[in-house]
Parts: C-alpha cells; sequence; structure tokens
C-alpha cells in the first residue's frame, strides 16, 4: 500500500508522479513495437501493455483528503486508487490533463492505432472527484468499477475504435457528458447523468439513475438495448475507508498497518475509521449517495488489517472475535474456510486482494445461516489446485452463503451484501477446479458486480510456446478438463428475495448461472459459453441463465449470452431457460456469435432469433420482450 498526501510543492509533486508510474503498467516505444518503421500520422508514440495480467502484484493507492494538481498517470492491473475522504470532493485531481485514468491497452496488436481494453481488467477508483482537461478515460472491461467518484467533465469510456467489453460505474455523479463509444455493455447503477449518456453497441443498463437518463429501447432497429429501472427495490453501497484528523489537517505518509486506533503527527491526532453505509429503500434507493448520513462509522479497534503473511489462524481469531476484517493487498493462502458468523460483520478486501481457496476445496469464505446484514467486498477469489492426497470436496464453492437447506430467508431490512467480487478459476494455473463459484443459500442479499470467471486464457509456464499463436502470442488458451468449474453462481431454493445488480458469468462448463430461489432480481447480465467445450455441452441442453422450474416470481433485464466455440462445432439450443408463469418478466435479452463456429439456436425457451452456421459475427439477436 502506498499512503500519499498532497503534495506542498512541485519537488514533492514530482516525486508522487515516479512513485505512480511505478505502478502503472508497462510500456512500448513506437520504436520498439514498430521495429523502427516511421510512425504513421494518428499512431500512439508508445502503448501500454498487458504485461501485468497475471501479476501476483496488488497494490491500495491511497489519498488523505486534500488537491493535487498536475497528476496524470495510468492505474495499473490490480491496482485500487482510493480516496480517504469522507465525500469525494475531499479528494480533488485538478488543473491536469487526464487524472487518473486508463487508455486502451496493447496498440501495437489489437487494431493499430485505438489497442484494446478488452483484457483491461482488475483495478479501480473510489471515493474522489477529477477535473480533467481531456475529461476522465476509463477504457476497461470487467472487475474495473468505478465507484463513489464525482466526474466534473466528460466521462469518456472508449478511445476511438478500440475494443472493450465492460463494465460498472456506481454512485457516481458526471457533470458532462457520458459517452460508452463501442462498449459493448455496459451498467450504471446510481449515476447521476448531468449531460445524458450516447453511443454504446449491445446493451447499456441504467438502475436507479437521475438527471438525463436514456429512454428505455429494444434495440431491435437499431444501436444497443436501453435497460432501465428508475426505481429499484434496494440500494447497498460498498463499504469505504475514511482519514480523519482532530483540526482537518491533513496526515503526513505513513504506513496504514501502524495504525491501531489514532496516531499524534506534528501535534495532531490521525485515525481511520470504516465506514458501512445502510441499506436504502424505496425512492431512497435512486441517486446519488454521497453525503453518508446513514453511514456506520467504525475506527479500527474494532478492525482487524490483516497482511497476506498471517496465516489462517490469525485472521479467523478476529472474526471469532466479533471484528471486522480488512484484507491489505497480497494474496491469502488459505489452509481452512474463514467463517463469518456474527451479524453486521465486513470483509473489506484492499487493492485487489485475493483469497485463494484451501486445497480441499472448501470455499475461501463460508457465511454462516441466520448472520444478518453481512458485507463482503472487495475481494477476488481464487481456485486452487488439490492437495497432494488429491482429497477434494464433493460439492466445492468458492463463497457459500448459508448451509444448504438451512431455510434462511435472511432479513429484508439488513440485507447480506457482495460488493466488487471477482471469482476466476484459472489463469495462473491450470489444474485449479471447484463445482460453481458462488452459492447462495440464505435469501435477502444483494449482489453488486459480480465477475465469476472460468479463463479462457492463461499464463504460460517457463520456455512454454503458445498454443494458439493466431489468437495470442503471451498466453495459453485453455482446453477442455483444464480449470474445471461447472456452474458461475447457484442459487438454491432457500435464497429468496436475492438481487443481483451487475452479474458477470463465463466459460463454465455447465449451465453459466442456475436460480433456484424464489424473487430473484437481476439487472445486467453478461455471459460467454466457454470456447473449448465439444458437442457434449450442446447435447446437455446446457443455458447462460436457467431459472428453475419451480419459481414463480423473477425479473431480469438486459441479458447478453455470447457464444464462440473454438474448438468444436457446438449447437446450443437456446441461451435462456425459465418457467412461462405470469410473473416471469424478461426484458431485453439477446445473444452474439463473436466468432469461430457453432451457434446459439434461439434466444429464450426456443424463442427469438437463432444464429446459423453463416451469421454475421459481432450482429445482436434479439427477442422481442413479448416472446421472452
Amino acid at each position: 500500500m502506498e499512503l500519499f498526501y498532497p503534495p506542498q510543492n512541485e519537488e514533492e509533486a514530482e516525486a508522487m508522479r515516479a512513485t505512480l508510474r511505478k505502478h502503472s503498467d508497462p510500456t512500448l516505444t513506437w520504436e520498439e513495437y514498430s521495429e523502427n518503421s516511421p510512425r504513421a500520422e494518428g499512431y500512439p508514440s508508445h502503448t501500454f501493455t498487458t504485461e501485468n495480467h497475471f501479476s501476483s502484484r496488488r497494490t491500495a493507492l491511497l489519498f488523505a483528503p486534500g488537491t493535487y494538481p498536475n497528476l496524470d498517470f495510468e492505474v495499473g492491473y490490480y491496482t485500487s486508487v482510493l480516496g480517504l475522504g469522507e465525500h469525494p470532493a475531499d479528494v480533488r485531481f485538478t488543473d491536469c490533463d487526464k487524472g487518473p485514468q486508463i487508455p486502451p491497452l496493447k496498440h501495437e496488436i489489437s487494431g493499430p492505432p485505438n489497442g484494446s481494453g478488452l483484457d483491461t481488467f482488475w483495478r479501480s477508483i473510489e471515493n474522489i472527484a477529477t477535473n480533467a482537461r481531456e475529461g476522465m478515460r476509463w477504457v476497461v472491461s470487467q472487475a474495473a468499477p468505478l465507484r463513489r467518484v464525482h466526474v466534473q467533465t466528460d466521462l469518456n469510456l472508449f478511445e476511438g475504435d478500440s475494443w472493450v467489453s465492460g463494465g460498472v460505474a456506481a454512485n457516481v455523479l458526471v457533470d458532462g457528458e457520458v459517452n460508452f463509444g463501442g462498449q459493448q455493455q455496459w451498467l450504471m447503477r446510481n449515476v447521476e447523468l448531468s449531460k445524458g449518456a450516447v453511443n454504446g453497441a449491445w446493451s447499456l443498463v441504467f438502475v436507479g439513475c437521475t438527471g438525463n437518463v436514456p429512454r428505455a429501447k429494444s434495440g431491435l432497429e437499431s444501436g444497443p438495448s436501453i435497460s432501465v429501472e428508475d426505481s429499484p427495490r434496494l440500494r447497498v453501497e460498498k463499504p469505504y475507508i475514511v482519514l480523519k484528523t482532530a483540526d482537518g489537517s491533513t496526515m503526513q505518509s505513513r504506513d496504514l498497518r501502524e495504525v491501531d486506533n489514532s496516531v499524534l503527527l506534528e501535534g495532531k491526532r490521525h485515525w481511520f475509521e470504516l465506514r458501512v453505509p445502510a441499506a436504502s429503500f424505496g425512492k431512497y434507493a435512486s441517486g446519488v449517495q454521497f453525503e453518508g448520513k446513514n453511514d456506520d462509522a467504525r475506527d479500527f479497534r474494532r478492525v482487524k488489517l490483516a497482511a497476506a503473511s498471517e496465516n489462517y489462524s490469525v485472521l479467523q481469531k478476529a472474526l471469532d472475535q466479533g471484528k471486522d476484517l480488512v484484507l491489505a493487498p497480497g494474496i491469502f493462502l488459505l489452509s481452512q474456510s474463514l467463517a463469518v458468523k456474527h451479524p453486521n460483520q465486513v470483509v473489506l478486501g484492499l487493492g485487489y486482494a485475493t483469497l485463494v481457496a484451501p486445497p480441499n476445496g472448501s470455499p475461501c469464505i463460508r457465511i454462516h445461516s441466520g448472520v444478518p446484514g453481512v458485507r463482503i467486498a472487495g475481494i477476488m477469489l481464487e481456485a486452487s489446485s488439490p492437495d497432494t492426497n488429491g482429497n477434494r470436496m464433493q460439492e466445492s464453492s468458492l463463497l457459500e452463503w448459508g448451509e444448504p437447506a438451512s431455510n434462511d430467508p435472511g432479513d429484508p431490512s439488513n440485507p447480506g451484501v457482495l460488493s466488487d467480487i471477482f471469482a476466476r478459476v484459472g489463469g495462473v494455473q491450470r489444474d485449479v477446479s471447484t463445482n460453481a463459484m458462488i452459492k447462495l443459500n440464505s435469501g435477502n442479499i444483494y449482489g453488486d458486480n459480480l465477475w465469476l470467471w472460468r479463463a479462457d486464457h492463461s499464463k504460460l509456464k517457463p520456455k512454454e510456446e503458445p498454443n494458439f499463436p493466431q489468437i495470442s502470442s503471451k498466453y495459453w488458451q485453455t482446453l477442455h478438463g483444464e480449470c474445471q468449474v461447472e456452474n458461475g453462481l447457484v442459487v438454491n431454493t432457500g435464497a429468496t428475495n436475492v438481487t443481483v445488480v451487475g452479474l458477470a458469468v463465463e466459460h463454465t462448463t455447465e449451465d453459466q448461472t442456475v436460480w433456484n430461489g424464489d424473487h430473484g432480481q437481476v439487472y445486467f447480465y453478461q455471459c460467454e459459453f466457454p470456447y473449448d467445450v465439444d458437442n457434449t455441452f450442446g447435447d446437455k441442453n446446457y443455458v447462460g441463465y436457467r431459472v428453475g422450474p419451480q419459481m414463480t416470481n423473477h425479473k431480469a433485464m438486459g441479458l447478453g449470452i455470447y457464444s464462440n466455440f473454438r474448438d468444436y462445432n457446438v449447437k446450443v439450443e437456446t441461451a435462456v431457460v425459465h418457467p412461462e408463469r405470469d410473473n416471469i418478466h424478461m426484458d431485453n435479452i439477446f445473444t452474439v456469435k463473436l466468432d469461430n463456429q457453432g451457434f446459439i439456436g434461439s434466444v429464450v425457451n426456443g424463442r427469438g432469433p437463432g444464429a446459423t452456421a453463416g451469421s454475421e459475427m459481432g450482429h445482436p439477436l434479439r427477442c422481442p420482450n413479448e416472446l421472452c
């Protein structure tokens, strides 16, 4: 972790820029990637690369309250920029061209001169205000959220015709215009759109947004589908950390791990608080929420700040004592599941803190039944390789909420919450496995930006050659039998009244999402079928989104299911399956054939247009809402 304070002079500012450059992605100059050929007009002088795509580095850049002038920096892989103010305006990036930003990567190999954002994952900005002359540029895909941010100019989610597959903005105020560019899909949750939003490719979803919100439309004639929910039933914001000072002055740089309750520096008292926003309902579930009037402020005497060097026993002891757990950036190798047993307990990761599941396949985190108000936020979950004895649970997962058959309805006034949870099976290693990434057995859970990813590509081993160099010279492309996981999200029978705003599930080997809890709601769903499966996948009628046959009430909007069957000519009969009942509502559902062979034969329950062997690549096939 790095803790910054506002620079007092240009010398301090330049030192800060040098530190920030260390946390950006590596670059290549034009001369390096073009073998010294002349630079064509419009081509960039350099490009950020994906060399850190599967890095073990984890970083949180913490900014104390104050003004940060003339700082332009790229936010790299596994990096979070976190303002420590009570309000986003307390940490201000001003008098800058770009401020904290993400441009497209890989200009040298992906569509020069505009590059690509398709692999721009695992980075975030929270709790700041930015006033960049060129606007805020955030060219990202999955697991790269903007949260609790005041963009005082335009917000540009694209650059040129760069390819991008994002993304999520939540609790954000944009004074200017939002331009989606060619973003395939995007979720706006509780965003104030002062000057509206333009462009976008396939699907845009607006939940609880205010200002100049685009009108809902199907996309059947042209452009993206636009799904709008003006009045969501609830919203719950992610916990965050605040740096307090007795007289309101800024804090000097200090290692956060040294802080217990407060420190005395130059005669001034400084301390950290964990802020836990209350759930909001009805009219309070819409619009931006910056003031924090209903936050529960918890000082660090009841918080355990854990380093990756500390073992499972130390972390579990703190949870057993009823403390909240804040995970410093790093990779935590768990020997047993962390058990959350106390109401309203928080487990918050900073800088993409990563929990690796125990070798026996038990979950990284297990939340007990009958424990309302728990918050799990800002964490990566990774599947593990089997132990040397081959011992493995028959039913494994990376996170499990509640015990099976516990009949725990949860508390509708104090829901459990999953915020910014990013699970992956594979990527660093290929012999990893689990049955499902997340299993929910308890009711009244609110999911807020979940990406559940079976890796379609992995890190090359030393001296290993890529198996599909025409796809990528940098990665191994996952083959049948590697990175095994059957399902992404499984909502079991007792998990009623579960709401997920922002859900992406990709490449699992059976049904991507299985929903067997009644009164579920999903706003925004992005799904890719696996590239490597054989014809068994189609023969067994696996789908992208399955609502169980006993469900009587379910609502979903903005669902896109994509195919790219690389290795076999797989035919999937339909993308979405649900029971035909009056209170099952599905809006703006579509499929896309991204590339290669095979296809999806229909959109919902055998209805809606289907692709064929000769279908146009990258063209949405939409089901009219009255049919779906």
